[in-house]
């Protein structure tokens, strides 16, 4: 029992010693280590790696260049130009691309701090306890040989890998890669919001030319309305015949109405994909057709992502025969170490220290030759896609100069009925203000013209859709 007392009373003295150790280690550090880093500052320790430096900082990216000034955008636009530039101000999708391909550089940057001096400090206060009896012989403890009975340290280390150039140029070609990756899926996404903006735009303004046509043939029919009346009231016309014309020109006032609907639904629709806070009901201006174009090659934005896609997978072959390349680095660390907790000990442990690091890969179970092989299937699936890619476009190209072809002549055709449809009805109305043509005649004549007209605004939309698609098409 006295033994344990005595034992207990040694291990309470070791911790109290230790926990004044711990309390005097910070300030006896601090003041050996200002000292230490002034004479490693002055000894030339950034000059060590100087030459690794510079050869960084020549391959190393540039800074940001600050962000473009942003165009002012129309209130209410109404030309599909306007429409477009507000689309791609207002896209989020187009705004995180851009956020991305910053995000890129700095991830250059990153790379370019990474392969330079890395310096981090380590500090531990560890006591390892030794119980023994009364004859002196251990009882509880590692071996004293092993733990030296504690570690109280405090060291800064700095690191510098080097002799990595092979692997640094493929990392910056990598981060180039992604960056040219992220460029062309901008041009992707700025296109394909063109072509729903201008899909949408044709749409809209189809649904104000029907709404134009709809309020010109009310607008008639009203005018006729009043002369109808006087011929009916004169006898020349029946009440019930009057009749049939007056239920058209109600008719006609519900179909201005749902093409008003139609109109400010479409219209609403555009809006909202463009981004603008707009509810007036304005008219839109015609668009105007763009020009024919051939068809864009491997510098397309589409071809050209199979393109960079294929740089990647080479890229990422060097990667793999990088990471089986030994690896150098220059360690230098200062500081302070000891066994012993006592201030006497602490002040006589201070000291430097520096060398090189290597590591050297010997088996991993053949992983490389695996890792090729998942490259290799990667480069065969985008053959394909390239090849399939290729085929399709040259298909639409085609498939679409054979439609407007036949838009041109659809068009002619319906413009020349129109012509006679339009000569018909006003020959028409002139007689019908005589009572020399019959009422039914004449709406029927209106029906006709009418169904010829929204047949009209059908096969211009389609042929505007059909030349702005090849227009996207041969620009993809």
């Amino acid at each position: 029992m006295s033994d344990f007392k005595l034992i207990s009373g040694r291990f309470s003295s070791e911790l109290a010693r230790s926990f004044v150790a711990l309390t005097i280690l910070p300030r006896l550090l601090f003041a050996r280590f200002s000292c230490l880093i002034w004479c490693l500052t002055l000894s030339g320790l950034p000059a060590l790696f100087a030459g690794a430096a510079r050869a960084q900082s020549s391959a190393a990216p540039a800074v940001l260049a600050p962000l473009p000034a942003v165009a002012p955008t129309p209130a209410s636009p109404r030309r599909l130009d306007d429409f477009l530039l507000v689309a791609r101000q207002n896209s989020p999708l187009l705004r995180e691309t851009a956020n991305q391909v910053r995000q890129n550089r700095l991830d250059s940057l990153v790379r370019a701090r990474q392969n330079g001096v890395q310096v981090g400090g380590i500090g531990s206060a560890l006591y390892y306890p030794s119980i023994t009896n009364s004859q002196g012989e251990s009882v509880l403890g590692y071996d004293n040989a092993i733990s030296n009975g504690g570690n109280y340290a405090a060291i800064a280390q700095a690191t510098k890998p080097i002799l990595n150039r092979f692997q640094l140029q493929n990392d910056y070609q990598i981060l180039a890669n992604q960056g040219q990756v992220l460029r062309n899926t901008g041009r992707l996404s700025a296109l394909d919001l063109r072509r729903s903006i201008t899909d949408q735009f044709l749409t809209a303004y189809a649904a104000e030319t029907q709404l134009t046509f709809s309020r010109t043939l009310l607008a008639q029919l009203r005018q006729q309305d009043s002369q109808l009346r006087q011929l009916v009231n004169g006898g020349i016309f029946k009440q019930t015949q009057y009749l049939s014309f007056y239920l058209s020109v109600r008719t006609q006032e519900v179909t201005v109405e749902q093409n008003r609907l139609a109109y400010r639904r479409e219209l609403g629709t555009l809006r909202a994909l463009a981004g603008v806070a707009d509810t007036a009901l304005v008219a839109l201006e015609a668009p105007t057709p763009p020009t024919h174009r051939p068809l864009a090659g491997l510098l397309a934005p589409a071809q050209r992502q199979y393109t960079l896609d294929s740089l990647r997978l080479l890229l990422d072959r060097r990667a793999v025969d990088a990471n089986y390349r030994p690896k150098v680095s220059a360690v230098v660390d200062a500081g302070l170490q000891s066994s012993s907790y006592l201030p006497v000990a602490l002040a006589h442990s201070v000291g430097i220290g520096g060398g090189l690091q290597l590591n050297i890969p010997i088996f991993d179970g053949h992983q490389r030759q695996l890792q090729y092989q998942r490259i290799e299937l990667s480069e065969q699936s985008r053959r394909g896609y390239r090849q399939f890619l290729t085929v399709q476009r040259q298909q639409q190209y085609e498939q679409l100069e054979g439609l407007i072809r036949a838009s041109d002549a659809l068009l002619g055709r319906i413009r020349e009925q129109l012509r006679v449809a339009d000569a018909l009805v006003g020959a028409a109305r002139q007689q019908l203000a005589t009572g020399d043509v019959a009422i039914l005649d004449y709406l029927n004549l209106v029906t006709s013209y009418r169904t010829l007209q929204f047949s009209l605004t059908q096969a211009q939309t389609d042929q505007l859709r059909s030349r702005f698609a090849l227009d996207y098409l041969a620009e993809q």
